[in-house]
């Protein structure tokens, strides 16, 4: 009997080790893992298994002509494997991409997959009923699966990062680390810094800029702001996080945050939103949430994380959601879906 192979789409991303562990976890109870590319179509036979993960890679070209012949492949090649007999996975790490939002094209082309799929998945309860009323889809067909932890994932090259951006050993930090981008409020975030004007804190912003996004004003004035945008590499994570106090995420709009599940992987408290799936991943022991639409929220957040920081230090809260994000028991839920 043909043992089912799945085909990750993608097995791997450069700046996401998600991908990555949810395969290897998957390798690990004993399943074929594959990276799909456009040569394994003539190899997909019956029970394989699709899993997409961020969709418009597929779909969508570098223009509108390209994009036009992107998806007509896309809907061919899920008509296609559909009639070999094969399953269809969606993560839905995110409803719409991040760079465009919602256009009717992303709304059509994901429809299509998703009445295609055995079954959707998400991070959390709160996202079924808004992906349920997105595509008009049962909420039986979607299933709640954790986003797994980072701990132990990556080394460290030890480089002392408080010295490369002159912060002294006992100040506070502050840090925002991903890509910085509009939908991701960093502009917020350095407006609530400045208006906090702690002589001994700090902001650390690290991450690949969006190139339209300019902040250089904001920050020129500043020898508290610290900034490198540029990807963090994996070696240099742990010596990043080493580095700081706190992470602040102060999104405009999210479902699920790998950055907040990287910052508890590393033992430091968030402050976020409380929007998406945060209340989920990010209790009281481990985080400070806050109110979106309250304009001083943000910045009582981070003086309230900053008072708190003994209390976080000594308890266990971190721990005690890394033991519910284990990758051998998602493995286990995801290969479960697989075999429905």
């Amino acid at each position: 009997m043909h043992e089912p192979v799945v085909y990750m789409l993608p097995k791997m991303i450069k700046t996401n080790k998600f991908n990555e562990l949810l395969s290897q976890s998957i390798e690990d109870q004993g399943w074929d893992v594959k990276h799909f590319s456009k040569k394994d179509l003539k190899h997909v036979r019956k029970n394989d298994v699709l899993h997409f993960h961020w969709p418009s890679f597929y779909y969508k070209g570098n223009n509108a002509f390209s994009t036009f012949i992107k998806s007509i492949l896309f809907i061919l090649m899920i008509m296609y494997v559909r009639l070999k007999g094969a399953k269809l996975f969606w993560t839905v790490h995110n409803i719409w991409p991040h760079n465009s939002g919602r256009t009717w094209h992303d709304y059509w082309m994901r429809r299509f997959l998703v009445r295609n799929c055995t079954k959707l998945i998400v991070m959390g309860k709160p996202l079924i009923r808004s992906v349920s009323e997105t595509f008009h889809v049962p909420e039986n067909k979607i299933e709640v699966i954790p986003h797994g932890h980072y701990q132990g994932v990556y080394g460290r090259t030890g480089q002392n990062i408080r010295d490369l951006f002159n912060i002294p050993a006992n100040d506070y930090v502050f840090a925002f680390f991903g890509q910085v981008s509009p939908y991701k409020g960093v502009d917020d975030l350095i407006k609530a810094f400045n208006h906090l004007d702690w002589k001994d804190a700090h902001l650390l912003i690290a991450g690949k800029k969006s190139a339209d996004y300019d902040l250089e004003d904001s920050i020129r004035h500043s020898d508290r702001i610290h900034t490198y945008f540029n990807f963090i590499q994996d070696g240099e994570y742990s010596d990043y996080f080493e580095a700081i106090d706190s992470m602040i995420l102060p999104y405009k709009n999210i479902a699920t945050s790998g950055s907040a599940i990287l910052a508890l992987s590393f033992g430091k408290p968030v402050v976020a939103p409380r929007i998406g799936l945060m209340e989920e991943y990010l209790p009281e022991n481990c985080a400070v949430l806050y109110d979106p639409s309250d304009q001083e929220g943000l910045e009582e957040a981070m003086k309230k994380i900053r008072a708190k920081d003994d209390e976080f230090r000594e308890g266990d809260g971190f721990q005690s959601m890394l033991d519910k994000l284990e990758w051998s028991g998602i493995a286990k839920r995801t290969i479960s879906l697989y075999t429905i």
